[in-house]
């Protein structure tokens, strides 16, 4: 009788632990589409912006956020260093920017648009590094494939 309930348990809580990483992979396929999305999404925006359409560089965008949802982890950590490398870039150029925007009259928008890209490529960069969901996704898919 002991042991029917002490299985129970077991069996309990394998099915909890079980359906809390289903819920992780999830939440983790969530974040890494969103990611893809808006990388994808920046792209067409800046094509629309500067009227400059450049099929090469669409291409390897759309690829490299197409290998980021297989599961393919060097692009993880290429897309984490991106997004470090833009928020050093942006703190070091931070003095000049000031600078620049007291100098041309209407800037305003562009700055905004600068904060808006740091922020994203921050929380980017913190999301595919530390994010355990994250990591578990990538982990799954990683698994899939072999």
């Amino acid at each position: 009788m002991e042991t029917e309930k002490l299985d129970q348990k077991q069996e309990a809580e394998l099915e909890s632990f079980e359906e809390q990483r289903r819920r992780s992979f999830e939440r983790g396929k969530m974040l890494v589409w969103l990611i893809a999305g808006i990388n994808i999404l920046f792209d067409i925006i800046t094509i629309l912006i500067s009227h400059e359409f450049q099929l090469i560089k669409l291409v390897i965008h759309v690829a490299l956020s197409a290998a980021l949802v297989y599961g393919v982890a060097w692009v993880r950590y290429l897309y984490a260093a991106v997004g470090i490398l833009t928020v050093v870039v942006s703190v070091l150029a931070l003095p000049e920017m000031i600078r620049l925007l007291h100098a041309v009259p209407g800037s305003g928008p562009i700055a905004a648009v600068l904060v808006v890209t740091v922020g994203y490529s921050a929380a980017t960069a913190v999301i595919l590094l530390f994010c355990k969901s994250v990591q578990e996704y990538m982990y799954g898919k990683q698994s899939e494939r072999y």
